[in-house]
């Protein structure tokens, strides 16, 4: 069964009532995400604390960007997590996928919280956080995409746009929670304090965070789509295979638009290191900043679903990443040259808030390119492809360009350049997807009717 051509605007149609399945559905989503996003941004927030106590070196700089190119590396095995756990997906069901994704997150982070440092374990204790950050890699990439895709099937067709965003909203929510709690482990106690085990206190919450997300992700039952395959013996059994044989256009398309989306996504990554680490802000105010800011951009997640299902994802996508080549300029101007936080605060702010209105439409369009035996695997393969060569790789490039170019003002040509390959991705869809939105638009209308 397919959804609805992400190309079509679906405000025509009247809102049908959500029912209780896709209510468990957006609910698991946003829970699941928040615990990801929460263990998973924790990294970067903390960078400045790990990179002396797990990559010592004379140069405090070098030390940054060591563990920004860790950071960076745990994006390198999101294409094989949304691989593996995509494959189990389409196979065994998203319910199965998606409490797997989450235990191995939980799990890596919190043994992150309990890793003995480079000065009582040497280089031993360097290689065990990277291969715990290539865990959390594996886990998150079939996090996000998975628990869109698990709404999407159980959602009605004029809400898909607003139950999606939900995801997105959850993960925003998570790696707010994450920020703030290390600004405030941070200002309760010393320097020396965080540095000896002050850091461990975030990682160590995710142990009760991800319990409760695994408990309640075992309650929930497979997306109604999927079950519909599993009654007429239809799902995949080389989905992988599948993929490359039969859905290369899509795959192409979401691995594009991905690119675009993750690399003005991942500057966020790098502005609290750049801060702190090359401006030599105060730590704690940054971290709060950013912290506060994300929570203030999380609204516009649900805002932008459901703008989604009024006007259709396209516009709202088109609109937000001119808003990237208009606004990015005078945002990147600012945090060069201001010192003071509450403006800091607020242009941060701003940048976070274009971050939410082009996610939340861009993952459910990268889901709905894809057919529902393959979708699981082909959302999280695309999307994670253009993770590990954008996402993870931003806050790296963004520091190099500043570094190499003394201006704050540089990172302004990665952005631009990511915007561009977004629209022109948006554009060769249009046409590729098009001929098939009647077919389409029909059966969902015909969904809409059963429901």
């Amino acid at each position: 069964m397919s959804s609805p051509s992400p190309a079509a605007p679906t405000g025509r149609r009247s809102k049908e009532p959500i029912p209780p399945v896709a209510r468990r559905a957006a609910v698991a989503g946003s829970v699941g995400t928040f615990v990801e996003y929460y263990d998973y941004g924790l990294f970067g927030v903390l960078t400045v604390y790990l990179a002396p106590l797990f990559f010592p070196t004379d140069n405090p700089a070098s030390s940054i960007l060591v563990s920004l190119a860790v950071f960076g590396l745990g994006y390198a095995a999101r294409p094989i997590g949304g691989l593996v756990i995509g494959r189990l997906g389409d196979r065994r069901g998203r319910r199965a996928a998606l409490l797997t994704s989450v235990l191995l997150m939980g799990v890596a982070t919190s043994l992150i919280g309990v890793l003995p440092t480079y000065a009582s374990a040497g280089i031993t204790a360097s290689i065990l956080l990277v291969v715990l950050r290539l865990v959390q890699g594996f886990s998150a990439g079939a996090e996000v995409l998975g628990s869109v895709t698990y709404v999407l099937e159980s959602a009605p067709p004029s809400r898909r746009g607003f139950l999606a965003s939900l995801t997105p909203l959850g993960s925003t929510l998570g790696g707010a929670t994450g920020a703030l709690l290390g600004g405030l482990t941070s200002l309760l106690v010393s320097k020396a304090t965080m540095l000896d085990y002050g850091w461990r206190i975030p990682f160590l919450i995710a142990i009760p965070l991800s319990l409760f997300a695994f408990l309640f992700r075992r309650k929930i039952e497979d997306s109604p789509e999927f079950l519909e395959l599993v009654a007429r013996k239809e799902t995949a059994k080389t989905p992988i295979r599948d993929l490359f044989r039969h859905h290369r256009a899509p795959v192409l398309l979401a691995c594009t638009l991905a690119l675009g989306l993750n690399a003005v996504s991942g500057i966020a990554g790098w502005m609290t290191t750049y801060l702190a680490a090359t401006r030599q802000l105060p730590v704690t105010p940054i971290i709060f900043a950013f912290g506060l800011a994300t929570l203030l951009a999380a609204v516009g997640s649900p805002i932008t679903g459901r703008l989604t299902d009024r006007f259709g994802g396209v516009r709202v996508m088109v609109v937000t990443f001119v808003g990237f080549l208009v606004l990015s300029v005078p945002i990147f101007w600012v945090l060069g040259t201001a010192t003071n936080i509450v403006v800091l605060f607020l242009v941060i702010a701003l940048y976070l808030m274009l971050i939410a209105f082009v996610t939340a439409p861009a993952y459910a369009y990268i889901a709905e390119l894809f057919s529902t035996d393959v979708r699981f695997s082909g959302s999280n393969l695309g999307q994670n492809v253009g993770v590990c060569i954008a996402g993870g790789t931003t806050p790296l490039i963004a520091g190099a360009l500043v570094v190499g170019t003394g201006s704050a003002l540089s990172p302004v040509i990665w952005v631009g350049a990511a915007t561009l390959v977004a629209l022109g991705t948006l554009f060769v869809a249009s046409r590729t997807v098009k001929k098939k939105a009647p077919a389409r638009e029909e059966e969902a209308e015909v969904q809409a009717q059963t429901a």
